[in-house]
């Protein structure tokens, strides 16, 4: 039995904004039905914003090596709706490309709360793996966070200072490349390594290749979403 129940309300939430009776019903019935999971690194959370205009339960995951968060995945409850996705990282909000596991049901509270836990279960199951990619079989220069079973970027990041020569410049010209420079190691030739992060593993499709890792050393740079 996990430590804290899945899904509590956060205290803050509970104290700034009034919940409603079917709000409160949602979460009731969503926690029954996920009480016995096991605690593994993820937290399930309940939460509520005005700008959001609906009650939010979310899972929040993290990467035990470091740890830093690494994805918030969550669904938004409407009364007589769910939407769920992968969230904004600081807005919380659904991102503006459905993935193409994202949830949408509509039903009673009971329905819904049944839906959203399978929902989160599928999501618990989904393999997330680290790709790592090593300069000179030394210098750990792009890393990249991903479900590896449809290939969804998580984060990444890319040190330019340790990449080989001339590589990032390949990259922009061939378009793998967002906004100002952040540079999308969807691009990279195949990863000199893999850690796997959680998940089922056997559901992963991953790079022929690359070497399975237990364990890693610092990797340097800004971290950043993939697009």
């Amino acid at each position: 039995m996990p430590e804290q129940p899945w899904f509590a309300i956060d205290e803050s939430d509970e104290d700034d904004y009034e919940f409603t009776a079917d709000e409160l019903a949602f979460v009731a019935a969503l926690r029954e039905r996920t009480a016995a999971w096991a605690a593994d690194g993820v937290q399930g959370l309940v939460g509520r914003s005005e700008e959001w205009d609906s009650l939010l339960a979310y899972l929040d995951f993290v990467d035990p090596g470091a740890p830093v968060h690494l994805v918030s995945i969550g669904a938004h409850f409407y009364g007589d709706r769910v939407r769920g996705d992968r969230l904004h990282n600081q807005l919380f909000t659904l991102t503006d490309r459905p993935s193409r596991w994202a949830l949408e049901a509509s039903g009673t509270i009971e329905e819904l709360a049944e839906e959203s836990a399978d929902w989160f279960r599928s999501v618990l199951r989904k393999p997330i793996v680290l790709y790592v990619w090593l300069n000179d079989d030394r210098w750990a220069y792009a890393a990249r966070f991903a479900f590896a079973d449809d290939n969804q970027t998580i984060s990444q990041v890319y040190n330019r200072k340790l990449a080989p020569p001339g590589q990032a410049e390949e990259l922009i010209a061939a378009g793998h490349v967002h906004g100002k420079g952040w540079i999308q190691t969807v691009g990279l030739p195949t990863p000199t390594l893999y850690q796997h992060i959680r998940g089922d593993l056997s559901a992963a499709v991953l790079p022929p290749g690359v070497s399975a890792v237990t364990k890693r050393g610092p990797i340097g740079g800004v971290w950043y979403e993939g697009y």
